[in-house]
């Protein structure tokens, strides 16, 4: 009793009568109707156009015959066939795979492909999502239209200017439903902070995070150390901001009298990353102290 219960379970899900798995060496594994009758009829016409051109008229004419006779009936098993439902099997199973996507619990994330990364200081996903532990998962009416610009702008590289602007104006509701003095009005806070660096002056999207000056030997060393020689130095540059071509300065002083000034630059820095340039200066001999500055070239 138990077997034959067993079977039917299996032979419902996908297996199909022996006769149409017989006949799969003809029409191929994942076999199509359309693909199918374009066989059919590629066959034929090559079969016609042989027998007209390289046999006499009456054997010719028979032949041709009988080759659209055996099309007809090939045509006619192949409509049986997709009375069967024996055609696109395989493709069949496509939309029950599709039919069940994965739902996306965050609102902020968009359904169209992201063609450029957001600079750091506008990437906002870590603070939203402590807004959203905040409200139990149920942001307010508030937090709409930020989250609607804030789409837009993950998905509009070329207008993201603009869209800043938009988001800046879209804080103004939300600072109504938190509290200064709690803990959630920091991530707020946060978005406030980007929005208002990014919109702002571009020079304070990079920051020179690191300078290292090392005398011949390779061994570091302060300013005044390599004053009156050529040093090497690497200055590293982080740019929290759009892709952009940077210039980096070093000045050195005397005190407060500007000495000499060096130059460089590096072509196309990432939103997020770090780079380093790597040179040799010379450095005056009264120097004792250097500044750095870097803006986007």
């Amino acid at each position: 009793m138990t077997q034959p219960e067993s079977q039917p379970q299996s032979d419902g899900s996908s297996e199909q009568p022996a006769f149409l798995n017989g006949i799969e060496f003809i029409t191929g594994p994942d076999p199509n109707l359309g693909s199918f009758l374009l066989t059919i009829g590629l066959v034929t016409c090559v079969f016609i156009a042989l027998f007209q051109f390289t046999m006499p008229s009456p054997v010719s004419h028979l032949l041709t015959a009988g080759v659209i006779a055996i099309t007809v009936v090939s045509a006619g098993f192949a409509a049986l066939l997709d009375s069967l439902n024996y055609f696109d099997q395989s493709s069949g199973s496509t939309p029950q795979a599709d039919s069940d996507p994965i739902q996306n619990d965050k609102p902020w994330v968009p359904d169209a492909q992201v063609s450029a990364s957001l600079p750091p200081m506008i990437n906002f996903d870590e603070e939203l999502s402590e807004l959203e532990e905040h409200f139990d998962g149920d942001l307010p009416d508030q937090l709409t239209p930020f989250i609607e610009d804030y789409r837009r702008l993950k998905t509009s590289p070329k207008n993201r200017m603009s869209i800043a602007s938009d988001l800046r104006a879209d804080l103004n509701p939300i600072s109504v439903v938190l509290d200064e003095d709690s803990p959630e009005y920091e991530p707020y806070q946060r978005i406030s902070d980007g929005l208002f660096r990014y919109i702002g002056d571009s020079a304070d999207h990079l920051t020179v995070t690191d300078v290292t000056s090392r005398d011949a030997a390779g061994e570091p060393q302060e300013i005044g150390a390599v004053a009156g020689d050529v040093a090497a130095f690497d200055l590293s540059v982080r740019n929290e901001g759009e892709a952009t071509d940077v210039e980096v300065t070093v000045e050195f002083y005397e005190g407060n009298e500007s000495l000499t000034t060096w130059t460089g630059s590096l072509k196309s820095v990432s939103p997020g990353a770090t780079e380093t340039i790597s040179t040799n200066i010379y450095v005056p001999d009264s120097a004792d102290r250097m500044r750095t500055d870097v803006r986007p070239a």
